[in-house]
C-alpha cells in the first residue's frame, strides 16, 4: 500500500491506494498554510497522517502532490504556492525521515493532475493534453507527446501567474506576488495575476470585498449555493470566474494546440461551474473557425486527479510498473 498526500492551500488530503491507484481509504485536514508556519509545521502534519496508518497497513512509499515548482528528481519545493515557506526546503528528504525513511516522491499537483488523466483518465491515448486545475490557486499540466512538459525551472502549467488580467496603467505598479501572500486582502496594489480573479481563494475575496466581509467567512460550496439562490453578489462573482477560465481556455487552445483541455479541482465536479465556463467558452470560439476543434471537459476523476498522478509519479520515479 502506499499513502498519498493531495496538499492543497486549504486542506491536506490523503488517501491509502494500492499499486493501481484503487482508494482504500481517504479523508483530509486543514493545511498548515497561515502566516507564521514553517517546514517543520507542515512535515509534522504530514507525519501525524502516517502514524495513524503505519500500523493497520503496510506501507511501502509515498507520494505528494503540492502547489510549487517541484524538482522531481531531488524532491525540492521552489516557490511552494500557498506554502511558501517551503520554498527551497528538501521536503523529500525530511518527510522520508519523518516517516521511517520510506521512499519519497513529490510532484506539482497540476502535473499530477495531468499525470492521472494521461494514466488513466480523459487524456489517455492522446499525444496533446492539457489540464487547468481550480483551487486556492490556478494549477496547470501540460502534455506533449505523451509525457509531462516541465519547462525551464519545471515552470510550464503555472497558469496562477498568468497576466491574463493586467491593463496598461497598472505596470508601474505591480508587486511581486511572492511579498504580499499573506496581505493579499489587503493589497492596494493592482491585481494582475489570473490567480487573483480565478481561484477559489480569490472567489471567496471577492464576495467578501462586496459585502463587507472577509474571505473567511465564505467557503466556495457556500457561494455557489448563495448563487443558486438568487444572491447577486455571488452571482457576479461566478460569472466573472467563469469568463477569466474560459478565456484562459480559449488562450491556452492557441498556445498549444491540445486534443483536449480538462478542468479539475473540487469545483469541477459542480456541474453549475462546468456549464458556466462553457458558456463562455462557446461565446469566446465564435471569435475564429480555428476554435472549432476545441474539446474541453472534465477530469475523469474529478476532485482524485491529483491522488492518482501523484502515485503515478511514484511509479515512475521509482520504476515500478
Amino acid at each position: 500500500m502506499f499513502l498519498v498526500y493531495d496538499a492543497g492551500g486549504t486542506f491536506i488530503k490523503y488517501a491509502i491506494m494500492d499499486i493501481d491507484a484503487n482508494i482504500i481509504e481517504k479523508a483530509k485536514v486543514e493545511a498548515p498554510s497561515k502566516q507564521g508556519n514553517k517546514p517543520e509545521d507542515f512535515v509534522r502534519v504530514c507525519g501525524e497522517i502516517y502514524d495513524r496508518y503505519k500500523d493497520k497497513y503496510e506501507i511501502e512509499g509515498i507520494a505528494m502532490d503540492l502547489p510549487g515548482r517541484i524538482d522531481v528528481d531531488n524532491g525540492i519545493v521552489y516557490g511552494g504556492g500557498g506554502f511558501p515557506y517551503l520554498d527551497k526546503y528538501p521536503l523529500g528528504d525530511m518527510l522520508s525521515k519523518r516517516c521511517d525513511d520510506l521512499p519519497v516522491a513529490l510532484e506539482n499537483d497540476g502535473k499530477s493532475a495531468a499525470l492521472a488523466e494521461s494514466w488513466k483518465g480523459n487524456a489517455v491515448g492522446m499525444k496533446h493534453a492539457a489540464v487547468i486545475v481550480i483551487g486556492t490557486g490556478i494549477g496547470g499540466g501540460i502534455i506533449i507527446d505523451g509525457k509531462i512538459h516541465r519547462g525551464l525551472d519545471m515552470m510550464a502549467g503555472e497558469f496562477s501567474f498568468d497576466l491574463e488580467c493586467i491593463s496598461r496603467d497598472m505596470v508601474d505598479n505591480i508587486i511581486p506576488l511572492e511579498e504580499y501572500w499573506y496581505l493579499i486582502d489587503e493589497l492596494k496594489a493592482p491585481r494582475c495575476l489570473l490567480t487573483m480573479y480565478s481561484s477559489i481563494l480569490a472567489l471567496r475575496r471577492i464576495v467578501g470585498e462586496k459585502k463587507n466581509l472577509t474571505r473567511d467567512d465564505f467557503t466556495g460550496e457556500q457561494i455557489m449555493k448563495l448563487a443558486a439562490e438568487g444572491d447577486t453578489d455571488c452571482i457576479e462573482a461566478l460569472e466573472d470566474l467563469y469568463f477569466y477560465i474560459a478565456k484562459k481556455i480559449c488562450n491556452l487552445y492557441m498556445t498549444i494546440a491540445p486534443e483536449i483541455i480538462l478542468m479539475g479541482g473540487g469545483i469541477s465536479a459542480n456541474q453549475v461551474f462546468m456549464d458556466g465556463v462553457m458558456k463562455y467558452v462557446n461565446k469566446l470560439r465564435r471569435a475564429s473557425h480555428i476554435y472549432d476543434a476545441l474539446k474541453v471537459d472534465v477530469c475523469k476523476f474529478r476532485n482524485d486527479s491529483n491522488l492518482i498522478g501523484a502515485l503515478y509519479n511514484y511509479k515512475q520515479k521509482f520504476g515500478i510498473d
